[in-house]
């Protein structure tokens, strides 16, 4: 057993329940195309089998003025599209 990390940086569709504020919870919306949602399932999956997941996050438009961030583990957004 050991710590890895998993890094993805992908461009697409993505900003899944863009009327969700700084601060709001995001609980996604299974829509079955919706990348946000296939990576908040992942995350999910990930600490099923075990793994002790530390950080998980979304960042759409990294970098950007327009930055905003989703915490895949508490679910809170950071930022508003």
């Amino acid at each position: 057993m050991g710590q890895f990390i998993v890094h993805v940086d992908a461009v697409g569709n993505h900003g899944c329940q863009r009327e969700v504020r700084d601060g709001g919870q995001v609980t996604g919306c299974g829509a079955p195309g919706c990348t946000d949602c296939a990576t908040r399932d992942y995350v999910r999956r990930l600490k099923e089998t075990g793994a002790a997941v530390s950080a998980a996050t979304v960042t759409h438009w990294p970098g950007s003025e327009a930055e905003v961030r989703d915490n895949l583990l508490t679910g809170v957004r950071s930022g508003s599209f």
